[in-house]
C-alpha cells in the first residue's frame, strides 16, 4: 500500500475516535474513548440501549421473584466444589501460591504431597459496603487430583479449606453452620471479583485497539477488513459503563438494577485492582495484553483454548496477504503499543509471529473469551452466587441465619435485572454469521474453512462432555 491516501479513505475521515487518559482513574484504569462519531451512538442505541429501557419494564416481576422466593439457596459442598472447578470461577485456581497465602496455611502446607491450588479473592476488600450488607476477602486452598469417576475432560480440584479475612480465621467441612457462611463469602467474592476485577479485563484495554483499527487504518487495507466486523457496538457500550450516571457502577438510591453490595468509589477500585494489580498478590498481576492461549487446566479452560486454536488458524489465513513491514500495520502497532501494555510496537509486530499472535488475542478476546463468560455467569443460580449477604462474616461459633433472611427481595430484585440487563448475554451479531469484506479468493476461502472449523470445534467439545455457550451465540464483538 502506499501513501496516497485522502481523508475518505478512512472511517470518519480519520477524525474518529481514539483514546485518552480515563477521566475518572486517569492513572488506575486503562485509555478510554469518549468522544463517539453519531453514527456509533445511534447504532447502538438503536440495537442495544433499547433493550435496557424494555428491560426495565421487568421491576415488578423480579421483585415479586424475590418476594415469593426468598433469601439464599443451600450450597453443598459439591456444589461449592464445581463452582470453582467448572465455571468461570475456575478462572482464578493457580498454584501460585504467594508469601501471604504461604504464612495464612503454612500447618496445611506441611503435606507435601499433595498439589496445593488457591482461589484468591483478597480484591473485595476495597468495597466499602452499605449499611445492613458485608463482603470480605477470602482465599480458598485445594489440591489437585488426577483423576475423578464423575469428570471428563480438565484437571479436578478439591476444596480443603477457606480463610475468611474479616475474621482472619481458616474455616474447615467440619464447621459446621460457620463453613456453610464461609462458602457463601467465597462465592460472593467470586460474584464480584468475575464482573468487576478479572472480567472488565476483557473489555476497557481493548477498546484502544478497537478505536486505532478505525482511525489509523485505511478501510481498504486488509487488518481493517479482518477486524472492523468486530468492531461494533463497543465503543458506546464502554462509554455508557464508566461514564453514564445510571451506570450500575454508580450505585444510587432509585438504581433497581443496582445490586452490588456497596458505593461507587469501592466498585471503581475493584477495576483499578484488575488493571494495575494488586502489590504482593500473585493472583492479581497488572494487565499484560495477552500474546498466548489461555493456560488453565479447567473443562473452561479446554473450551476457550478449542476456539482459540480455530481463531487463529484463521488470522494466519489472513494476515500472510500483509507484506513483511507494511507501514500501516507497523503504524497502527506503534500507536496502539502507547496505549495498551506490552502489545508489540511497529519494531516488533512482524517477528515472531507477534502480529498473528497479537490478533489472534484479540479477537479471541472480544469473541469467544468475553461471551462464553458472560453466558457462564448469567447461566448461574443467583441465589446460590450471591452479590449482597446480610450476615457479618463468620467466626467458629457463628450460627447461620436462617437463608431466606441472608438476601431480601430488593437485593434479589436488583440482581435479577441486573442480570438480565447486563450479565446474561443478548447477541445481536454473532461471530458464526460475520461477514468479511474480503476481495482475494483465497481469504474468502479461508472465512468459509474458519466457519466450519467454528461448528467442527463445537461438536468435538460435545463429545468430550463440555458444554458451555452455544455457538450460535458467541457475538460477533463485544455488545453485552
Amino acid at each position: 500500500m502506499t501513501e496516497k491516501f485522502n481523508a475518505s479513505d478512512f472511517y470518519c475521515d480519520r477524525q474518529g475516535p481514539w483514546p485518552q487518559p480515563s477521566p475518572t482513574h486517569p492513572w488506575g484504569e486503562s485509555p478510554s474513548v469518549l468522544h463517539l462519531p453519531l453514527r456509533e451512538k445511534f447504532d447502538w442505541w438503536t440495537f442495544v440501549g433499547s433493550r435496557y429501557l424494555a428491560t426495565l419494564g421487568l421491576t415488578p416481576y423480579y421483585f415479586l421473584k424475590g418476594l415469593f422466593q426468598p433469601g439464599l439457596k443451600e450450597v453443598s459442598d459439591s456444589r461449592f466444589e464445581w463452582f470453582l472447578n467448572e465455571t468461570m470461577l475456575s478462572k482464578f485456581l493457580t498454584d501460585k501460591l504467594d508469601d501471604i497465602d504461604k504464612n495464612i496455611f503454612k500447618e496445611v502446607l506441611k503435606d507435601t504431597k499433595k498439589n496445593w491450588y488457591i482461589v484468591d479473592l483478597e480484591a473485595v476488600k476495597v468495597v466499602n459496603t452499605f449499611k445492613g450488607l458485608h463482603c470480605s476477602g477470602s482465599k480458598t486452598l485445594l489440591y489437585k487430583i488426577d483423576s475423578h469417576p464423575n469428570h471428563e475432560g480438565g484437571e479436578r480440584y478439591i476444596v480443603h479449606s477457606i480463610y475468611i479475612d474479616k475474621t482472619n480465621i481458616i474455616f474447615y467441612p467440619k464447621d459446621g453452620e460457620a463453613w456453610e457462611l464461609a462458602k457463601y463469602f467465597v462465592l460472593q467474592g467470586g460474584a464480584l471479583c468475575s464482573t468487576l476485577v478479572t472480567h472488565p479485563i476483557q473489555h476497557f484495554p481493548n477498546d484502544s485497539i478497537n478505536a486505532i483499527v478505525k482511525t489509523a487504518l485505511p478501510k481498504n487495507h486488509l487488518l481493517y477488513r479482518l477486524l472492523y466486523p468486530h468492531l461494533r457496538f463497543t465503543l458506546q457500550l464502554e462509554n455508557a459503563v464508566l461514564n453514564y450516571k445510571s451506570s450500575l457502577l454508580q450505585e444510587k438510591w432509585w438504581m433497581v438494577y443496582a445490586p452490588y453490595p456497596g458505593g461507587p468509589d469501592g466498585l471503581r477500585e475493584l477495576l483499578v485492582e484488575g488493571f494495575k494489580g494488586i502489590k504482593g498478590n500473585a493472583s492479581y498481576p497488572p494487565f499484560s495484553f495477552p500474546m498466548k492461549e489461555p493456560n488453565f487446566e479447567t473443562k473452561y479452560g479446554i473450551y476457550l483454548r478449542t476456539y482459540y486454536k480455530v481463531i487463529s488458524n484463521f488470522v494466519g489465513k489472513i494476515i500472510k496477504y500483509i507484506p513483511e513491514d507494511e507501514i500501516w500495520t507497523k503504524r497502527w502497532a506503534n500507536y496502539v503499543n502507547k496505549n495498551v501494555k506490552d502489545f508489540p510496537n511497529g519494531d516488533a509486530i512482524f517477528k515472531n509471529d507477534n502480529l498473528h499472535k497479537a490478533v489472534t488475542s484479540f479477537l479471541f478476546t472480544i469473541t469467544v473469551g468475553h461471551s462464553v463468560d458472560h453466558y457462564n455467569y448469567g447461566a448461574l443460580d443467583k441465589r446460590e452466587i450471591p452479590l449482597r449477604l446480610r450476615q457479618a462474616p463468620p467466626t467458629k461459633e457463628t450460627k447461620l441465619k436462617k437463608r431466606s433472611k441472608l438476601c431480601n427481595p430488593i437485593d434479589l430484585m436488583k440482581y435479577y435485572l441486573a442480570d438480565s440487563l447486563f450479565f446474561s448475554p443478548s447477541t445481536v451479531t454473532s461471530l458464526i454469521d460475520t461477514e468479511y469484506n474480503f476481495l482475494e479468493k483465497g481469504q474468502r476461502k479461508a472465512v468459509q474453512e474458519f466457519k466450519e472449523d467454528l461448528i467442527n470445534a463445537e461438536k468435538e467439545l460435545l463429545k468430550k462432555g463440555i458444554k458451555y455457550m452455544p455457538l450460535k451465540e458467541i457475538a460477533a464483538s463485544v455488545q453485552f
